[in-house]
């Protein structure tokens, strides 16, 4: 009898892709076992992944596809690693004052930050992401503006020329942004959607400081459309894990690092 995981379908088709990063290719057999569903649920969450650009499938399973380049849906970056994302939103929230002006791209580690903001703190909110306008729509103190313009299903997010100039608008005290991978080497962070990319680039110009907020696994990406120099953030929180060489590297650029322990809280920043 296959094990029952009790999984929603969008964290096994997360799990699936996970299994695939593995394994080259896997069969609608072993993943019906490995999910303790049915080989008819299996090739459904395949179809689904497919026509996202996730993987290919193949007679009898499916097979992985290079993912540097390919956009990640929502939903599913969302429930990617929620506990440590959850954990850097709530370390990197803390260092918002009132009275602050802030920019926020529409990563799912961003979000996270927006949803920890003291509510008794009054912030002017800058944004790209549909699911932070609708997140932060009732709190009173924060004055939230959205930057309009063409609207990404992929990301929940404002892309294009009329976000960008919106943003062009102002000069905020904070920017929190996320990246789909940091280059320590290189010396650049990076996305894989170009409108988004080029979107940030302009926020980054836009903001006194930058706040890179980023799942240590991003520091191993690679992805094809550069953001902006690493010189030009000035903190960046991420999880533990990530590798002390690189921390090194990162404060040797003056980039102050902030490594936050999942499920424990941090001293006040």
């Amino acid at each position: 009898m296959p094990r029952k995981t009790g999984l929603i379908a969008e964290e096994r088709r997360l799990k699936i892709l996970e299994a695939l990063g593995v394994r080259r290719t896997l069969t609608v057999r072993e993943l019906a076992e490995m999910f303790g569903v049915s080989e008819d649920t299996v090739r459904q969450d395949l179809r689904v992944l497919e026509k996202q650009g996730l993987l290919r499938r193949i007679y009898g399973g499916a097979s992985r596809v290079k993912t540097s380049n390919v956009e990640i849906p929502v939903e599913l970056r969302e429930i990617t690693n929620r506990e440590v994302k959850e954990a850097i939103g709530r370390e990197a929230a803390k260092i918002i004052e009132d009275g602050d002006s802030v920019i926020f791209d529409a990563s799912t580690t961003a979000l996270q930050v927006a949803r920890n903001i003291d509510p008794a703190r009054r912030v002017t909110i800058l944004t790209s992401s549909l699911d932070i306008c609708v997140s932060l729509a009732r709190q009173p103190n924060c004055n939230i503006i959205a930057t309009g313009g063409t609207l990404h299903p992929l990301s929940f997010s404002f892309v294009g020329p009329q976000a960008e100039n919106a943003v062009r608008n102002y000069y905020a005290d904070k920017l929190f942004l996320g990246a789909r991978a940091v280059l320590v080497d290189e010396g650049y962070l990076a996305d894989v959607f170009e409108l988004e990319a080029h979107l940030k680039k302009v926020m980054v110009a836009s903001a006194q400081e930058v706040i890179l907020v980023a799942e240590s696994r991003k520091f191993r990406e690679v992805a094809f459309f550069k953001i902006c120099e690493l010189t030009r953030v000035n903190r960046i929180f991420t999880d533990e894990n990530l590798d002390a060489t690189l921390v090194r590297k990162l404060e040797d650029l003056g980039i102050r690092v902030t490594l936050v322990r999942v499920g424990s809280v941090n001293p006040p920043v």
